[in-house]
């Protein structure tokens, strides 16, 4: 039976912790799987691990771990597919300018989040389970067990998928539990009630008062 691949890596929060560093691999036992959705975890993870090992000072510092995140991690993220699967019905009848402007605050809001989090879980550990034989269509599920240092087993799933020719995290679930099933019932209450632009204003008064703590936390 194939064996997973266990290392430390950094766990960075609730839900999205498990999408920018929570990241494994192994040999997925399915023909061209080591340049698939696996393949492509596994190599981020191993960036990251690397950068961290010879710069151990990136986790401490929001601006060098936001370049880190920059340049490894969130080219392999669908933030536009995440922002469209979590405003469901909102989105299509937003505008390009609304679409453009709420895909920029949830995507700064989650970056953010992982910012302020990603030391405090840094001696959790991750197990990648094989892909089962026959799944590597241009949809699938990669799942984990995360070990907490101090708590119990957590199972986390990513949602990939294939977008001309490369693998994007479109979605993660925790203990079953979805991210974007998770904001869309949150927003879906805010747009309906208050509408889309008040919304996306209060992410940006949101991320901007983010900024200012990780900035007065790194002087």
């Amino acid at each position: 039976m194939e064996k997973t691949t266990k290392i430390s890596i950094a766990k960075p929060f609730s839900q999205w912790l498990l999408i920018l560093s929570v990241i494994a691999g192994l040999s997925a036992p399915v023909a061209g799987a080591e340049n698939g959705p696996v393949g492509m975890l596994r190599d981020m993870t191993e960036q990251l691990i690397e950068m961290s090992s010879k710069n151990p000072e990136i986790l401490a510092d929001p601006v060098k771990l936001r370049a880190v995140a920059n340049e490894v991690v969130l080219p392999h993220v669908d933030f536009m597919g995440f922002s469209r699967r979590v405003l469901g019905k909102y989105w299509r009848n937003a505008t390009e300018a609304q679409q453009a402007a709420f895909a920029r605050e949830f995507r700064e809001l989650l970056l953010g989040t992982y910012l302020r989090s990603v030391s405090v879980y840094k001696d959790n550990r991750i197990s990648f389970l094989p892909l089962r034989e026959g799944k590597l269509g241009n949809r699938v599920k990669v799942k984990a067990l995360v070990e907490q240092k101090n708590g119990p087993e957590v199972r986390v799933a990513f949602r990939v998928h294939r977008v001309d020719g490369k693998w994007l995290i479109y979605d993660v679930l925790v203990e079953g539990i979805s991210l974007v099933a998770t904001h869309r019932s949150t927003f879906a209450q805010e747009i309906h009630n208050n509408g889309i632009d008040s919304l996306i204003e209060r992410l940006r008064a949101k991320n901007e008062a983010n900024a200012e703590q990780l900035a007065a936390g790194a002087n």
